[in-house]
């Protein structure tokens, strides 16, 4: 389960920034097109990645002196899933119930100015928990 937080996390947070990623190398515009039609269901996944992780997120909390980046990767990574969740996941849900539509649509427009920063800590939260995963940073 956290392979797919994480990896939903990153695919997240590069569809969250892709303005800036195609400002800066347009040639990465071909690449971000592929993983474009994913982008409702990775929304989902992300939405249903941080209800699931919100109560070790809150858990965790208390632990903070101890793991100071595994805290804060673990809060900002489940924050961030869940705005990015409600951001890109909307549409698909709106779909599916016509009286959630419009208030889907306004949260959606109010969220979409703070995208990019929402994708950047999604992008590191998700980057900084698969390096400790993977035991090459240390939690502390």
């Amino acid at each position: 389960m956290v392979y797919g937080f994480m990896v939903c996390l990153i695919l997240g947070g590069i569809l969250a920034i892709s303005g800036l990623i195609v400002a800066k190398k347009p040639d990465a515009k071909e690449l971000l097109a592929k993983i474009q039609p994913f982008q409702a269901i990775i929304g989902i996944a992300l939405l249903a990645f941080g209800v699931l992780n919100l109560m070790d997120a809150i858990r965790l909390l208390s632990l903070v002196s101890l793991a100071p980046v595994l805290v804060l990767s673990t809060v900002g990574g489940v924050f961030s899933a869940l705005l990015l969740g409600i951001l890109f996941g909307m549409p698909m849900l709106a779909k599916l119930s016509a009286s959630g539509a419009a208030k889907g649509e306004e949260l959606g427009k109010k969220l979409a100015p703070i995208q990019t920063l929402v994708g950047i800590i999604a992008l590191v939260c998700g980057l900084l928990m698969m390096l400790m995963v993977f035991g090459i940073l240390k939690p502390m």
